[in-house]
């Protein structure tokens, strides 16, 4: 057990998290695989499903300053005493969850969102279990204050990228925020190529923006992104409110939900992050957990643990993130 004191603070880390216990944060590597290296379709090579996902991973920031975006309380002399200790075990921990993803559904493509730069995106890659993957990655900075950003992890050994373009919301008040990319993907299934088009993004947080600046955002992505007809991200906003009658306006249908939401706050799950798409797609979401991704303690109504988040403010939680990851499961209807 190691224990320092730091501007009042005592922390204590016991050297066995650091080292991520093997049996506890590997995916063992006769079960990675397994996991199909695409998807497979039997005739119907239109009918061959497409696999995907998204994770938001709550502030994956390295713990060095920028000057040039509002990180300081993430460098490790800032508020937060982000450690390089600490810095390592959170790229560990979303490592973990996001080779559970990979592995668990044959997604061929992840978003995430709340990254900072290309040098997470590389610790992650390089981490177990994601470097027993053929993955690369589409990622820039976007004029986010902050620095938080969106990235696309694909798997080049099922997928290519044949075009990324990133879309900046033309905001009311013309206010920095994250881009959103859209990325078309191109497979090979039964010796015919097949292709993907899909808008990741991070819209306006509540704290930052109404219902109506996110629908506003929404639509100015649209209006931007031509041939995109499938959306997926973090929409920072629940079911029913004014995004949902702005995506219908445009002929767009929400993806189905299985489970209880991605986000917990205030003894209540939320939809934040989903997705919609317009013919010829329909999709279908499910949220994917696992205790060692649960915050331990159980919601009473659904018997499920709330995501088991990094940060509580200044605190060190010490959990990959304060959302579940999804995967979406496209099909041609």
């Amino acid at each position: 057990m190691i224990q320092w004191r730091t501007s009042g603070k005592l922390v204590v880390l016991a050297v066995a998290s650091l080292c991520l216990r093997a049996s506890e944060f590997r995916v063992p590597l006769p079960l990675v695989a397994l996991a199909l290296p695409m998807p497979q379709a039997s005739g119907d090579t239109a009918r061959a499903p497409w696999n995907v996902g998204w994770y938001n991973v709550e502030n994956l920031f390295d713990n060095e300053d920028d000057s040039r975006v509002r990180d300081e309380e993430f460098a490790a002399d800032g508020a937060k005493e982000y450690t390089p200790q600490l810095y390592r075990l959170k790229v560990q921990r979303v490592a973990k969850v996001l080779g559970w993803l990979f592995h668990q559904t044959g997604a061929v493509a992840v978003g995430l969102c709340e990254v900072e730069n290309n040098r997470v995106l590389d610790d992650l890659l390089r981490t177990p279990p994601l470097d027993q993957f053929s993955l690369w990655r589409v990622h820039r900075d976007s004029p986010d204050p902050r620095g938080i950003d969106v990235a696309v992890l694909y798997r080049t050994d099922c997928v290519r990228v044949e075009n990324a373009s990133w879309v900046l919301p033309r905001m009311p008040d013309e206010r920095g925020t994250r881009e959103a990319v859209v990325v078309t993907l191109v497979r090979s299934v039964h010796g015919t190529q097949d292709t993907l088009r899909v808008g990741w993004m991070h819209l306006p947080s509540q704290r930052s923006g109404d219902a109506r600046a996110r629908a506003s955002a929404w639509q100015s992505l649209v209006e931007q992104a031509s041939g995109c007809s499938v959306w997926l991200g973090d929409v920072n906003e629940a079911p029913g409110w004014q995004l949902d009658a702005a995506v219908a306006a445009r002929s767009g249908v929400f993806f189905d939900c299985i489970g209880e939401g991605t986000y917990y706050y205030r003894d209540a799950w939320s939809w934040l992050d989903r997705g919609w798409s317009v013919p010829p797609w329909r999709g279908t979401v499910r949220v994917l957990s696992q205790p060692w991704m649960g915050s331990g303690a159980r919601d009473l109504k659904s018997g499920l643990a709330p995501p088991w988040r990094t940060w509580r403010g200044e605190q060190w939680i010490g959990g990959p993130s304060d959302h579940y990851p999804i995967h979406v499961q496209l099909t041609r209807i």
